[in-house]
C-alpha cells in the first residue's frame, strides 16, 4: 500500500513523473496492473540511473506493485523492465539485485518465485555480464524452474541405505511426501518424530495414497546407513548431497514438498505443523 500516494501523479518527491490510473480501475490489483504495465512510461532510462539511490528507490516502489499485482501481469512487469536494461548490464544488475533482496533472498518479506525468476533468467541471460556475475542467477533461475509449484519435479537421482540408487519419479503414489533432512539437525528429528507418530500420515501409507520419501543431505556413509535404519520401514530413504543443486531449498532443513500422482509439485517450503494439517485434510476426503 506504500505506494498509493504517487498512483495519481500527485506525490512531489518522485523521481520521475507517474502515470495517472485511470479513474474506471477501482480495485487495488486492478491498479497494480495497470501500473505493472506502466509505471516507467515517463522514466529515460538512458539517465535514470545517474542517481542510483533515488532510482533505487523507485525499483523498490515497481517491485511492490508487480507483488500485488495479478500472477500473470507481475511476471510481464517484470520481463518487461529486464528487457529495457538489456543493454545496460550494470543497471540490469543492480536491478536484479534489488529484486532479490525483495523478492527471493533472506531479506524478502515473501518468496514470491513467479515474479524474481524473470530477474534471474534475464541475467542469466545477458552475455554483457560476466560469467563470475551471473553464476548465482543461474544457479537461481535453475533451482527455481526445477521447483516451480505446479510444474513437474526434477528427476532427481539418491542413494539408497543398500548401497542402490533410485530416483524421485520411481516413487510412486496418489501423495508423495518428500521430507529433506539433515541427520545432525535437532529441527529435522523432531519433525521425523511427528511424522511418524501422525495418524493421519500412518492411515494414508497404510491406504498406499501416501508415500513419504526421506532425502538425506549428505554421503550415503555408514553413520548415514545407521541413521536410514532407524526410519520407519514404510518410507522410501535415500541420501543425496547436492539436492540443494537441484531443488530450491533455500530455507534449509527441515524443508518438505508435496507431489501428485503425476510428480507435480502441489506444495514447497513447508513446516511440519503445515505437512500435518495437509495430512487431515487428504484423510478427510
Amino acid at each position: 500500500m506504500m505506494v498509493l500516494s504517487g498512483w495519481l501523479g500527485a506525490k512531489a518527491d518522485t523521481y520521475f513523473q507517474y502515470p495517472i490510473v485511470p479513474d474506471s480501475i477501482t480495485t487495488f490489483q486492478a491498479r497494480c496492473d495497470y501500473l505493472a504495465d506502466h509505471f516507467f512510461d515517463f522514466c529515460d532510462f538512458s539517465r535514470s540511473f545517474s542517481n542510483r539511490q533515488r532510482m533505487g528507490e523507485e525499483i523498490k516502489v515497481y517491485l511492490t506493485l508487480i507483488s500485488n499485482a495479478n500472477a500473470r501481469k507481475g511476471a510481464e512487469g517484470a520481463r518487461a523492465l529486464m528487457k529495457k536494461l538489456e543493454k545496460q548490464p550494470a543497471e540490469q544488475l543492480y536491478v536484479a539485485e534489488l529484486a532479490e533482496g525483495s523478492l527471493y533472498g533472506d531479506t524478502a518479506q515473501y518468496w514470491l518465485d513467479h515474479i524474481y525468476l524473470p530477474f534471474a533468467e534475464a541475467i542469466a541471460a545477458n552475455k554483457r555480464i560476466g560469467k563470475a556475475e551471473k553464476s548465482r542467477y543461474e544457479h537461481q533461475a535453475k533451482l527455481l524452474r526445477n521447483s516451480t509449484v505446479g510444474g513437474q519435479v526434477p528427476d532427481m537421482p539418491y542413494t539408497k541405505a543398500d548401497g542402490t540408487t533410485s530416483h524421485i519419479k520411481a516413487d510412486t503414489a496418489q501423495v508423495v511426501l518428500i521430507f529433506f533432512n539433515d541427520p545432525g539437525c535437532s529441527d529435522c528429528f523432531m519433525a521425523r518424530v511427528r511424522l511418524n507418530a501422525d495418524i493421519s500420515i500412518s492411515d494414508l501409507i497404510r491406504e498406499g495414497k501416501l508415500k513419504v520419501v526421506s532425502i538425506s543431505l549428505c554421503d550415503p556413509d555408514d553413520e548415514w546407513k545407521k541413521y536410514a535404519s532407524e526410519l520407519p520401514e514404510t518410507w522410501t530413504t535415500g541420501a543425496a548431497p547436492d539436492a540443494d543443486l537441484t531443488f530450491d531449498l533455500r530455507s534449509g532443513t527441515p524443508d518438505f514438498y508435496i507431489l501428485d500422482s503425476r510428480h507435480r509439485i502441489w506444495y514447497k517450503h513447508l513446516d511440519i505443523d503445515q505437512v500435518l494439517d495437509v495430512a487431515r485434510q487428504l484423510k478427510k476426503r
